[in-house]
């Protein structure tokens, strides 16, 4: 079949999208048009518009690495002086990648096919569920339903999933996102460190200090103002920085990914959250015990990460004293306790189809009750009940027993699938780098709500990337394959 040619828009295209555009703002956000705002939104027009032709032009993977690395603001961007700002620049750049795909922009020539698989039908199966359940509640027209519908249950990271193995097929392109995840692991792990240890003031953007400000110690937060988040992003881009250290052939970058490795690893500790500590500990072993080259160091990188944190702890007292603070803090045992008994009890109450999506917090009050061996907490200031920290009795009390059940099936499928499935030799240290975040993801699911879509959206776009179709072996004749090169080139390929 002869390959499509690419299809560049007409002029008139982008004038178009930029009236649309105008509309959408004069619908949402009518002050935009008015004063000030008005000559800072045409020049915003202006170079979005450059900047999407642009992107048209580029690979698909530069946009969708821009995106993934723009996330990490996701919510955060009036903060960033965007007040009421109606789009989020993040989303747009997945949206213009995914278009780029689709109607084959220059970006995309030569990428292969989608290929839609058994699992993508279960997770759309999954998403129309959690639809059904939040338009049957009244929450699917909230503005925290819809969000948590793309971010928390996955909707947008789904799509990765679908995605990833066309976007990141390529050495190129994977090591677009290799060099992107470093690069953020390097910014997240030293502002982690300025976070609570110092010096504050190179903390950027300032935002972020507010924040820490606001809780009884210092946890490092980073842009996502959430420490669980935090600690996920900054062991997620360690693990890259660790193939990264592997694949990286100059001297110069293999010691840059090496000063990442570190930097992140203190960055996950600065998160001063027990389930990510507990959960990095899991995926560091996982896949060290599943891969027999790791198996040999594990133990040094355990010696290396204790002396890296202990000496941290010795000569930066306030992070010791903020460290054992959080560690012998009951207040998050008893939250979780109480928050715990209230879902089992909801469960009992509603098992198969639960309370509705994003409904917990409006229910859930009267489930409470109060323990003779622990306080009542797990409130918020104004009384309203904390998010239930644990992604599976989240989803059993909101979906029930159906609908946790289908997002379980379609975790372990896509990412189980993807660390077994047969792959060709440069692919290996992702699938190892998976199971480690995997692993990591579940454990902390444990523990803490995963809520940001920096989660979702790492996972399963590492799991979409490790999908990739393997390419086919060179026909050898009889006696070629019976040679070692042949029979080692088959055993790298059939590894797992």
């Amino acid at each position: 079949m002869a390959e499509r040619a690419p299809w560049r828009p007409p002029w008139y295209v982008w004038p178009a999208v930029g009236v649309a555009t105008l509309a959408l703002i004069h619908r949402r956000a009518p002050y935009l048009l008015h004063g000030h705002w008005l000559f800072v939104l045409a020049t915003a027009l202006l170079a979005v518009g450059l900047l999407m032709a642009a992107l048209w032009e580029l690979p698909v993977a530069a946009t969708m690495c821009a995106a993934i690395a723009l996330t990490i603001f996701s919510g955060s961007w009036g903060s960033l002086g965007l007040p009421g700002f109606p789009f989020l620049p993040d989303r747009i750049l997945l949206v213009v990648a995914l278009l780029a795909l689709l109607l084959r922009a220059p970006g995309a020539a030569g990428l292969p096919r989608i290929r839609v698989r058994g699992v993508h039908l279960l997770l759309a199966l999954t998403v129309l569920y959690a639809i059904a359940s939040a338009a049957a509640v009244g929450t699917l027209g909230t503005q925290a339903g819809v969000f948590d519908l793309l971010d928390r249950l996955g909707a947008i990271p789904f799509l990765m999933l679908l995605i990833a193995p066309v976007v990141f097929a390529g050495p190129r392109e994977r090591n677009m996102l290799l060099a992107t995840l470093v690069g953020l692991g390097a910014y997240l792990g030293i502002t982690a460190i300025f976070e609570t240890v110092g010096p504050h003031a190179l903390v950027f953007p300032r935002y972020i200090l507010s924040a820490d400000l606001a809780g009884p110690v210092r946890q490092a937060g980073g842009p996502f103002r959430a420490p669980i988040t935090e600690g996920f992003a900054c062991f997620s881009c360690g693990v890259a920085a660790a193939i990264a250290f592997r694949q990286w052939r100059t001297s110069r970058w293999r010691y840059v990914a090496c000063g990442v490795v570190a930097v992140s690893a203190l960055g996950t500790f600065c998160s001063l959250e027990r389930g990510v500590w507990i959960a990095a500990a899991a995926g560091v072993l996982a896949a060290g015990l599943i891969a027999r080259e790791l198996r040999r160091w594990l133990l040094p990188a355990a010696l290396v990460c204790g002396v890296l944190i202990g000496g941290t702890l010795l000569v930066f007292p306030a992070l010791s004293g903020n460290a054992s603070a959080r560690a012998e803090d009951e207040t998050p045992v008893w939250d979780r306790e109480n928050q715990t008994a209230a879902a089992l009890r909801m469960i009992a109450a509603r098992p198969l189809f639960g309370f509705g999506w994003d409904n917990y917090a409006n229910v859930s009050i009267g489930y409470f009750r109060q323990s003779a061996g622990y306080p009542m907490t797990g409130f918020s200031d104004s009384d309203v009940p904390l998010p239930l920290h644990d992604t599976y009795l989240s989803n059993a009390v909101e979906l029930g027993l159906i609908g946790a059940l289908l997002w379980l099936a379609s975790l372990l499928w896509a990412v189980a699938g993807a660390a077994l499935r047969p792959c060709s030799p440069d692919l290996r240290p992702w699938k190892l780098g998976l199971v480690a975040i995997g692993v990591f993801f579940c454990v902390l699911a444990f523990f803490d709500p995963l809520q940001q879509n920096i989660t979702e959206l790492l996972l399963w776009t590492w799991a979409g990337l490790c999908m990739a179709e393997m390419p086919p072996l060179v026909d050898l004749s009889e006696r070629d394959r019976r040679s070692p090169s042949a029979v080692r080139l088959r055993a790298l390929v059939g590894a797992t």
